[in-house]
């Protein structure tokens, strides 16, 4: 944090803040060690005074004033930096800020939207190395626990959402083709940062230790089971090192019609929730350095597959992505002419349809996402990386490692994901 002065600061909220100068600050980590793992997350506290005219307008007063902002930086760490692809996740991040939301949004203001999606956090600055956001925890948003599982009534308020900012894409795309395929261009707008062919080798070591670190949880929790060959002959044929990496390259290639921005990492640490009175009242979306051009199904089976307790997906998966499919399609309808596609070919019984194919088309994209991020989810936070640190363990190795967890959460998480995907016949 050396780059930031009183006068950095000053100038980056003078536009919100006129009337006030900032006299100190300082900054505290943003998040607990396991939080995050591409990049440092500080909320940095700034106090000052604020003038104003008294009641009469007869003298200036002066009252304190305090706030606090996020502040995302790169890894000090050279080494993790290279090892997460860390700089080319920040470009990811920095292109949606500075250009794919505010093309979004201008998009959806000339539609007029009573209720237009607006649960992305102001961002005051986006550049090179750093973004600095506003700090949704003093309007009371929460951080959910990265352990526990969402509950239904967070999954429909994520994805309704999710619905409504995966509409800007399909509609933006069918009124402004040519403006919309600007936002996901390889010089300035998002793309593709992990699954590429070409990284093919780069992860091999990756994600060869992490199957085999599944593989071996899934085997122990079975190994009671008289069904255990049946559900580790085709988790094995999945991961296997011809076709595993293949098929995450296939299924984050953008298939059309349907294919939006996603945000790419719906995992409940990107997710903040604000109640009222005891009721959950609103959400917010956060961190798009895995933003993808991709299908909406990357981020529905995350969210359902992922984040949700199995027994309860199950119960309600169905519900949820009708739910999904109402609100997708009643927004895009909100942005489009009568005579819309949206009216005929992609009306709403079409749409659900490409979005129930897009479903079980990606499950697998569930069960190799699973393979690193349920450790994430379930570990000890010694157990993870520390960010913050210059030159920690991990940094030291060759490359990217798979955080290193077998506990009971995570195995029993583990296994139950494929055997449901079995079960459905998606692998």
């Amino acid at each position: 944090m050396g780059e930031i002065t009183l006068d950095f600061l000053q100038g980056l909220l003078r536009a919100d803040y006129p009337d006030v100068t900032i006299q100190n600050f300082k900054g505290t980590p943003g998040s607990k060690r396991g939080d995050n793992y591409t990049s440092m997350v500080y909320r940095i506290s700034l106090t000052g005074v604020r003038r104003h005219a008294s009641s009469d307008g007869s003298r200036e007063v002066e009252e304190p004033w305090e706030t606090t902002v996020i502040y995302k930086c790169l890894p000090e760490s050279l080494k993790r930096r290279e090892a997460f692809k860390s700089e080319a996740l920040f470009c990811n991040e920095v292109a949606f800020y500075t250009k794919i939301w505010p093309a979004f949004m201008n998009f959806q203001n000339l539609w007029k939207i009573p209720h237009p999606f607006q649960s992305i956090p102001k961002c005051y600055l986006a550049h090179n190395e750093c973004v600095v956001l506003k700090d949704l925890k003093r309007e009371g948003f929460v951080m959910a626990d990265r352990r526990q599982g969402l509950e239904l009534e967070q999954s429909y308020l994520v994805l309704k959402q999710l619905s409504h900012f995966h509409a800007l894409s399909l509609a933006m795309k069918y009124h402004d083709p040519e403006g919309f395929y600007e936002l996901v261009n390889n010089k300035d707008g998002i793309k593709e940062v992990f699954y590429i062919e070409e990284n093919t080798e780069y992860f091999k070591n990756y994600y060869r230790e992490a199957i085999s670190n599944a593989l071996s949880m899934v085997e122990e929790e079975l190994s009671e089971s008289p069904d255990k060959e049946v559900y580790l002959d085709k988790f094995r044929r999945f991961c296997s090192e011809e076709r595993f990496f293949h098929t995450m390259v296939e299924l984050c290639t953008p298939k059309e019609p349907l294919a939006v921005i996603c945000h790419g990492d719906c995992w409940t640490n990107n997710f903040l929730f604000k109640y009222v009175n005891g009721d959950l009242a609103d959400m917010y979306l956060l961190d798009f350095q895995i933003a993808r051009y991709a299908s909406p199904a990357i981020d529905l089976v995350f969210i359902l597959y992922l984040c949700m307790e199995r027994e309860l997906c199950a119960k309600h998966v169905n519900s949820l992505l009708e739910f999904y499919t109402d609100e997708l399609h009643g927004r895009v309808l909100q942005m489009s002419d009568e005579d819309s596609i949206f009216t005929t070919t992609l009306n709403r019984d079409a749409l659900h349809k490409l979005v129930m194919e897009e479903w079980r088309r990606c499950g697998e994209f569930a069960l190799g996402t699973a393979l690193d991020a349920f450790p994430v989810f379930t570990c000890d936070s010694d157990e993870a990386p520390n960010v913050y640190e210059a030159d920690d363990d991990a940094s030291q190795g060759s490359g990217m490692q798979p955080v290193h967890t077998s506990n009971a959460e995570c195995r029993r998480r583990m296994t139950q994901l494929p055997m449901a995907l079995v079960d459905n016949g998606v692998i």
